[in-house]
């Protein structure tokens, strides 16, 4: 029910928006992103541990006075490691892209802005994983493109700087085509296809912090 209440929220902000800056400005964007996460599975002891980040640089023009249209880049990484008394092991994967997206913003009141964004890009990963001792257990690559709905609160600090809070995907659709390999040896390939309507029960994991800069 939350998922659906979001995505007709963002749709309602395409054409209900109101102006906060004028047609022909030059904005500047960033977003950092962190999560992270603990968890056991009683009775098993292990505890597996995973950490997340991504940056996210934008450059956008205001096609109206409630409206971007832009292109974006990004870089992030991931790590997982289970600490186990037997066979414990780390994971780690590497992220890059580069999209467009288009965002409209919904004025709420006392500076506060409510924004949705659609976008969609190429995207890249590597990944590798090692046991206790750092020898290579696996590795691979991918490669694909994805489109997705975003959406955020924006407050806005002064007349040409706006600092952002932004909420992971709630609606994506993806493509990708992998390649793995245990040691040496290759594991198999595919082609992957997926589509996810994602809803964070703890958003304060997912926090994603950015600014937004008139120039």
């Amino acid at each position: 029910m939350s998922r659906i209440l979001l995505s007709l929220l963002i749709i309602f902000f395409f054409y209900s928006a109101s102006a906060q800056f004028n047609k022909g400005n030059i904005l500047l964007g960033g977003n950092l992103s962190y999560g992270s996460s603990k968890s056991t599975s009683p009775p098993n002891p292990d505890e597996q541990k995973s950490n997340s980040g991504n940056i996210d640089i934008s450059l956008g023009k205001a096609i109206k006075e409630n409206a971007l249209f832009g292109v974006n880049i990004s870089y992030g990484g991931f790590s997982n490691m289970l600490c186990a008394s037997v066979s414990p092991s780390k994971a780690t994967s590497y992220n890059y892209g580069l999209g467009v997206f288009y965002r409209v913003y919904k004025d709420l009141g006392k500076e506060f802005y409510l924004f949705g964004q659609a976008g969609a890009g190429f995207n890249g990963s590597s990944y590798s994983s090692t046991d206790s001792a750092g020898n290579k257990l696996s590795n691979g690559t991918a490669y694909g493109g994805s489109i997705y709905i975003s959406p955020g609160i924006a407050y806005k600090i002064s007349k040409k700087f706006f600092l952002e809070l932004s909420i992971p995907q709630i609606f994506s659709v993806s493509y990708s085509n992998s390649n793995s390999k245990s040691g040496s040896v290759s594991t198999g390939s595919g082609d992957n296809f997926g589509v996810s309507a994602n809803f964070i029960s703890n958003p304060l994991n997912y926090l994603g912090v950015g600014f937004r800069l008139i120039l």
